[in-house]
Formats: structure tokens, C-alpha cells, sequence
């Protein structure tokens, strides 16, 4: 399979998606194929903010007949961010090439560790995080990245000034945040992916940058939406 770049992801009017001609090793908690596997197929799917689909799984179960992806071989996630805000960056170090994506929906922004003062219903507006890393994992490389790529996340979150509406307080995410991450199981062998090696340095680096972009986007959207 060619490297993985930002250009393999393409953008729809409802969707972001990306195929490969073998399967990916996936760990994700996306809504449809959540969890470990192997998969050539993802989608990141808009929905109307308003959204509010008592089946949302079989809901989006037929979006992607409809559209004609195969569901068994599809991870898919949704999202009330329209895919044309979808920020979608390469990063390359000392042989590791990443590609990551992300759409950043922060009207349901929430700290976690005030949880506790919020009731919360499902809402659609996310933050959705696709790593696409160019390489061979071990499943512990697989985890520790959600790892390292949520600690970016919170990180950027929190530079950016993020905050949760009903605490004033920092954001940690939102209360409906997705995480994939990706290898492409061809190239470079990784056992670890924590702070200290070369590919977790690289996520956090990446994941940061793409973090604060979107968020950007996000504010600069809902500030021309005001006016």
C-alpha cells in the first residue's frame, strides 16, 4: 500500500472519508465498528446540529448502505461539524509520517473533572480525532497513542482557552469526543508510542497543531455566524 498522506482523505458535502487497498490495524471509539480490528474503510459524517435520532447506530448503519460503503469493513463516527471544516494535516520526522485529522465541534464543551455539576443528553457537536500512522504497531503503541493523543488534545484545548459553559472552568473535550488511531502495518516496526519514543513525540507535536487549528476554525465560524 502507497504512504499514507492528507491528500488519500477526501471531503464530501456530509462526510469525510478515507479508503485503503489493505486493511488497516484500527482501535477506535467510533459509533459503528467501535473497538479492535482491521479495516480499509473510515468515515467521519456530518449530521444537522439539531440531530436527535432515537437509533442513531441503525441510523448511520444505513448512511453508509446508502452511500455504499461496506459496513463490516467501515469505522465510522459522526458529527455535527460540517466535513468542509475537517483539518486534515501530514507530519513527517525522522521517518515517521503521520497523517491526522480533525473536526472540532466545542458547543457541548465539557470539563471532566466537573462532570459531576451537568446533566447531559447526547449531543452531535464533537470533537473527532483520526491518527493515521504510516507503519507496523503493537497493540500497547496502539493504546499508548489514544494516550498520547488525548493528552495533546487536552493540551490544546486548554491553550486555546477552551471552556466548559456550565463551570467556567477549562475544557478537557467534549462530552462526545471520538478517537481512532491507525497503522498502516507496513514499514517501520513500533513497540511504544508514549511520550518518551520518537512516535509519540511526533503525535503529540501533530495532534497539538491540527488540535488548535480546528478549534480555530471553530471560533472564526461561529464568530462570522454571529455578525
Amino acid at each position: 500500500m502507497p504512504i499514507l498522506t492528507k491528500d488519500c482523505i477526501h471531503i464530501f458535502d456530509d462526510y469525510v472519508a478515507l479508503q485503503t487497498a489493505s486493511a488497516m490495524k484500527v482501535v477506535s471509539s467510533a459509533m459503528h465498528n467501535p473497538g479492535f480490528g482491521h479495516y480499509t474503510h473510515l468515515m467521519n459524517r456530518t449530521v444537522p446540529i439539531t440531530y436527535d435520532e432515537r437509533q442513531p447506530h441503525q441510523e448511520l448503519l444505513q448512511f453508509l448502505q446508502a452511500q455504499h460503503f461496506p459496513h463490516d469493513n467501515t469505522v465510522a463516527m459522526m458529527t455535527a461539524v460540517q466535513a468542509k471544516f475537517a483539518t486534515i494535516r501530514d507530519f513527517t520526522y525522522e521517518g515517521i509520517h503521520l497523517v491526522i485529522m480533525i473536526t472540532a465541534g466545542l458547543g457541548n464543551a465539557v470539563d471532566i473533572t466537573r462532570a459531576f455539576q451537568r446533566e447531559e443528553q447526547y449531543h452531535a457537536g464533537t470533537i473527532n480525532t483520526w491518527v493515521l500512522i504510516n507503519g507496523k504497531l503493537s497493540d500497547e503503541a496502539l493504546f499508548q497513542a489514544m494516550i498520547s493523543t488525548t493528552e495533546a488534545k487536552v493540551k490544546a484545548l486548554v491553550d486555546e482557552g477552551v471552556t466548559d459553559p456550565t463551570t467556567g472552568t477549562l475544557a478537557t473535550g467534549t462530552s462526545t469526543d471520538s478517537l481512532l488511531i491507525a497503522s498502516t502495518e507496513e514499514g517501520d516496526f513500533h513497540q511504544y508510542a508514549g511520550p518518551i519514543t520518537m512516535l509519540g513525540k511526533v503525535i503529540g507535536y501533530g495532534v497539538y497543531e491540527t488540535m488548535c487549528e480546528a478549534v480555530r476554525k471553530y471560533k472564526k465560524d461561529k464568530e462570522e455566524r454571529s455578525k
